[in-house]
C-alpha cells in the first residue's frame, strides 16, 4: 500500500495555514510531524514539546538573516484527533 499524504489547514487568528504532514517525523534530529505553511510563504515546524510529548509546539527554523525568529503561535499547543486532523489544544487538557 502506498503512502497516502494528509494535507489539511487550520486557522489561527485571520489566518489560514497550510498543513504538510511528514511521513517519518522521528528520521531525523529533530522529529518534524508536520509542516505549517502560511500564506506569506513562511514555514513553522510542529515538534514534540518538551514537558507533554503528546502536544506539539510551533518553531520556526533558523535562517542565515536572523538566529531566531518568533512564531505567532506562542504558548499555543496543537492536538492530533483520531481521524488525524490538526487541532489546537486547550491548555488545561
Amino acid at each position: 500500500m502506498a503512502w497516502k499524504q494528509r494535507v489539511n489547514t487550520i486557522t489561527f487568528g485571520k489566518t489560514t495555514y497550510r498543513v504538510e504532514w511528514i511521513k517519518e517525523p522521528t528520521a531525523h534530529l529533530i522529529p518534524v510531524h508536520a509542516v505549517l505553511h502560511s500564506p506569506r510563504g513562511r514555514r513553522y515546524l510542529l515538534v514534540p514539546d518538551r514537558h507533554r510529548p503528546d502536544r506539539l509546539v510551533a518553531i520556526a527554523p533558523i535562517t542565515h538573516f536572523a538566529p531566531f525568529r518568533p512564531t505567532p503561535f506562542n504558548g499555543t499547543w496543537f492536538a492530533v484527533r483520531e481521524n488525524g486532523a490538526l487541532v489546537i489544544a486547550a491548555p488545561d487538557a
